[in-house]
């Protein structure tokens, strides 16, 4: 009998050219590219956020956060517009093809930034007075950051389109970095918020030279592509909603909190935030590499399925390591990151990780659907950030309550997602996700 069972179990065991095969992966090397890199770009992200809250304090440092969160929702229409790219650059047929969507997409960016960038500079006033915020040459610096970054957003999805992981990476590293250094040389020099916001923009500047460094070779070669209008943006408006809903659902609550509550409380809700999205930055690599790849697969007709659940999993197992670390020694968390200052956030850490662990796993649904062309999950995600929004605005009592509203939304969004995902697509597709108990998972 025991001799059967070990047999038994051996037979369950992966073989070493299944395990060879997992790791030789594009999903394997790809994850492992994107979470290694992600991950330092992330850690130099939150030093950069951990010297700052240091730096200025809670008060000054609240303002700045408001101001990235505020870029952040601007980052809305390129945070689409990279989806589409790596969706469409992805699953080009042949290299003519994808070179001249390219060129393409780049010279549509340019009038796309202008016109941004007018725009942000006439609503400039009015946003400064939502904010309180007094020096209005910190939006005319968003705004021109913000129209090179759609360049830099351009560059980069195509680069990730090309499954050219490592890249985008680098490029991001380098621009993280070079905030980081300038951002301390001109607070010491007493610049406080606006050296930090003069160094993030200097530093898109190198993202961009970064990427367009690493696409050289390709845009060199000859190649004349015009992709259809009409389809691609069909598919740009419903990904335009879902950066908007999702964004939104992790930035509004730091700008309405910056705006109903005073500047130290933003200050210890910032480093909240900040702490929070610790989760989603570190899980979220799984999901950047999973969107090409499901995609290439779905235009050629192959099998995805897998891809998705160890997607799911690895997403899932990241989210809940940070979430215990929270829960157990949410003091320690803090004092070590932020320092004494920022203590009373510590009964709220890990309601803010639930949060932002719910936020992490949604968004992983919408960007496994949105791979494979269903649209229709947009709404979802556009209804839970209506709802958070309108219940702040209503009910924001404590920041606690905040993070509760936060909270039930995103796991109305989870639960929401996890039907659409299972149910709301045709029955005749033989990659359909079933959640029930299958042994062919």
């Amino acid at each position: 009998m025991r001799i059967s069972n070990i047999k038994l179990f051996q037979k369950k065991l992966p073989s070493a050219g299944q395990i060879s095969n997992i790791i030789n992966s594009p999903l394997f090397s790809g994850s492992a590219i994107m979470i290694f890199g992600s991950n330092a770009v992330s850690f130099l992200n939150y030093l950069y956020h951990l010297v700052m809250g240091r730096m200025l304090g809670p008060s000054f440092y609240g303002e700045l956060v408001a101001l990235i969160s505020l870029i952040g929702l601007f980052a809305i229409i390129p945070g689409s517009l990279s989806m589409v790219i790596i969706k469409y650059v992805s699953a080009a047929k042949n290299e003519v093809e994808s070179t001249g969507l390219i060129k393409w997409l780049k010279s549509k960016g340019f009038r796309i930034s202008l016109i941004i960038f007018i725009f942000i500079l006439i609503i400039s006033p009015s946003l400064a007075n939502f904010l309180h915020i007094e020096k209005l040459s910190y939006l005319i610096l968003i705004a021109i950051s913000f129209s090179l970054s759609i360049q830099v957003v351009i560059n980069r999805s195509a680069l990730q389109g090309l499954l050219k992981f490592k890249e985008t990476v680098l490029s991001i590293f380098a621009e993280v970095g070079f905030k980081f250094i300038l951002s301390l040389v001109l607070i010491f020099a007493g610049y406080r918020v606006g050296g930090a916001m003069m160094a993030l923009t200097v530093s898109v500047f190198v993202g961009w030279y970064m990427t367009n460094l690493y696409l050289r070779d390709r845009l060199k070669k000859d190649s004349v592509y015009s992709p259809d209008i009409k389809k691609m943006l069909f598919f740009s408006f419903p990904v335009l909603v879902q950066s908007f809903a999702t964004t939104s659902i992790y930035t509004s609550d730091v700008i309405l909190v910056k705006h109903f509550f005073s500047s130290f409380d933003a200050g210890i809700y910032a480093s909240l935030s900040t702490l929070g999205k610790i989760i989603f930055f570190g899980a979220s690599p799984i999901a950047s590499v999973m969107f090409p790849l499901v995609s290439q697969r779905q235009s050629k007709g192959e099998r995805y399925r897998n891809i998705f659940i160890y997607s799911l999993l690895g997403t899932l197992l990241l989210a809940s390591g940070v979430l215990i670390i929270y829960w157990l020694v949410p003091e320690i968390a803090i004092s070590l990151l932020y320092g004494s200052a920022y203590l009373e956030a510590a009964d709220l850490l890990v309601w803010f990780g639930v949060f932002m662990t719910l936020f992490t796993l949604s968004s992983l649904l919408i960007n496994f659907n949105l791979s494979l062309g269903r649209t229709g999950v947009v709404i979802l995600p556009l209804i839970a950030a209506i709802i958070q929004v309108v219940a702040i605005w209503f009910y924001h009592h404590t920041l606690f309550v905040i993070i509760l509203i936060s909270t039930l939304v995103t796991a109305l969004l989870l639960g929401s997602l996890l039907i659409y995902s299972s149910y709301g697509r045709d029955t005749r597709d033989r990659n359909k996700i079933d959640f029930s108990n299958n042994p062919s998972l």
